[in-house]
């Protein structure tokens, strides 16, 4: 059919999300031995336009809001070159979470401060 799949938004959507969480100061690399990490909580996804097959995409992220565990953050999915239009947004709440105890932790200051500096109420 030659369009992209649920599969292939999601995985954009995905790396998309891990280059936000490193520019706020979290590198998955180090969950192992930090022992930290993030939980997905909600997913809302729009298509708003069909992207296909050989498209270039930009995901652009943003900060949406920053509650005392979580965040709540939007990507966009632009098309380019050519139009630039929004094709598909995804908003998602992820969770900072401790790997040992199973359950959610603050986020540390140095993330909230990174977060609280790129909101945008979206």
């Amino acid at each position: 059919m030659g369009h992209f799949a649920t599969q292939n938004y999601m995985r954009i959507f995905d790396d998309a999300t891990y280059h936000l969480l490193a520019l706020l100061g979290y590198v998955l690399r180090d969950a192992q031995k930090s022992q930290r990490g993030w939980a997905d909580v909600s997913h809302q996804v729009e298509y708003k336009r069909e992207l296909l097959a050989g498209d270039l995409i930009v995901a652009v992220s943003s900060i949406v809001r920053v509650g005392r565990t979580s965040l709540t953050y939007r990507t966009g999915l632009l098309r380019v070159p050519g139009d630039g239009a929004e094709c598909a947004t995804l908003t998602g709440v992820a969770v900072h979470f401790d790997l040992r105890i199973r359950a959610a932790i603050e986020l540390p200051a140095g993330i909230r401060a990174r977060a609280e500096a790129l909101l945008t109420g979206e």
